[in-house]
Formats: structure tokens, C-alpha cells, sequence
């Protein structure tokens, strides 16, 4: 961008007290629905569409961002690792529509310091911006379980390896020499520690936790 490649410009400077909205925000039902929510905050919110009005600008690392974003959808969330990888140091707060355990999980690793579904952003929205600005992460109650990496038994890591690759309980209760019964049965069992309900959702989690750690982001 020819903005970011001329450093005699003065970017306008966003300052710490400063609550920035970002990418997503476009109707005006939108826009005006976080407006309310945050009214009762000491400073009115800076409304950006477009992600790169934003690292067009210099932003002090005690403001807060916060990216309105679909959580479960591939581009969306590529646009908030980019922002936190071009922002690193103001924390960021994700307004998304009702998600997935893996969407969440997803977005706290990419860097989100909060996350916020958006029907029930008008309750939450103030409170989240709150905690975030002192340093705490925020998710909703119901996504608790699938945030905390959970420890599974040898047999629940077996089940969901199989589940991963895509076998059916019948196939995994013949590679492993049990019935399918006791499969469910290890599968429940990680459902509930997933906080998930399906086997997708299980088998995505599953992989990522297998994976090396993201560094957490502190704020």
C-alpha cells in the first residue's frame, strides 16, 4: 500500500483511551448497536470498515481493538491473524455471530484477547471491553469447556485419532478390538470435555491440540 510506504505522512495517532471498531462494521444497524452498547464508556468509538484504515494509522498499545468477524469462516479469521500480526500489541476484542467450539478456539489463538457473539452483544459487549482493558480474557460461559485444553485417557486419544481419519464407530471398534458401544461410549466422554457435539468438531479440536502451541498474546 502506497500509504504504508511513505513515512512523511502523519498518520493520525490512536490514542490509549481509544476503542476502535473495525472491518464488518458497515450497516448501520450494526454500527449503531455497538455504539449503544459501549455508551457508556468514556470515549465515543472510532468506526473503520476496512482493516487497512487501521494500520494506516499509528495506534497506541493500550487502545483496544475490536474486529467485527465470522469466527468459523476461513477468510475472516485469516484477516484477524493479519491483524494481529501487523498490531501486535493492542488487544483485540471479536464481535462474531454465534460460533462453533472450534471457531472460538480458532479465534483465542489467532490472538483474539475476547470474543463476543454478536446477538448477544448489547449485555456483553461493555462488560467484555472492560475486562479485556484489564487485562483478562473473555469468552462466552457456554465455550468454557472447549477453551481449556482438556487431558484425555490413551483410549479417548485412539477414538478420536480414528475419528480424525474419518472412520465410523464400527470401523474403530474393529481396529481396536472393543465393542462399538464402549467406542461411543470414550467419544462421549470427549465430547464433553470438548464442550462440543459433534464429531467434526471434535476431530478439529482434536488436530489443533495435537499441534504445537500458539503463544498466548498478552495484553
Amino acid at each position: 500500500m502506497a500509504v504504508l510506504s511513505e513515512p512523511k505522512i502523519e498518520h493520525p495517532r490512536i490514542a490509549a483511551d481509544r476503542l476502535v471498531v473495525v472491518g464488518g462494521a458497515g450497516t448501520a444497524d450494526t454500527q449503531q448497536r455497538i455504539a449503544a452498547a459501549l455508551a457508556g464508556c468514556e470515549t465515543t468509538p472510532l468506526l473503520l470498515n476496512d482493516p487497512e484504515q487501521l494500520l494506516a494509522r499509528e495506534i497506541d498499545p493500550s487502545a483496544i481493538l475490536i474486529l467485527v468477524c465470522d469466527v468459523d469462516r476461513p477468510r475472516e479469521m485469516a484477516t484477524l491473524r493479519r491483524l494481529r500480526r501487523e498490531v501486535r500489541e493492542p488487544a483485540i476484542v471479536a464481535i462474531s455471530p454465534t460460533a462453533t467450539a472450534t471457531g472460538v478456539r480458532r479465534a483465542l489463538d489467532a490472538g483474539a484477547a475476547a470474543i463476543v457473539f454478536e446477538p448477544e452483544l448489547e449485555q456483553t459487549l461493555a462488560v467484555a471491553v472492560s475486562a479485556v482493558g484489564s487485562g483478562q480474557s473473555v469468552v462466552p460461559r457456554k465455550m468454557r469447556a472447549s477453551v481449556e485444553r482438556p487431558t484425555f485417557s490413551h483410549r479417548e486419544r485412539q477414538v478420536l485419532g480414528f475419528v480424525a481419519e474419518g472412520l465410523t464407530n464400527a470401523q474403530i471398534a474393529e481396529r481396536l478390538f472393543l465393542s462399538e458401544s464402549t467406542i461411543k461410549s470414550h467419544l462421549s466422554s470427549a465430547f464433553a470435555k470438548f464442550g462440543v457435539r459433534s464429531r467434526r468438531e471434535a476431530a478439529a479440536l482434536f488436530l489443533e491440540l495435537e499441534q504445537p502451541t500458539t503463544p498466548e498474546v498478552t495484553t
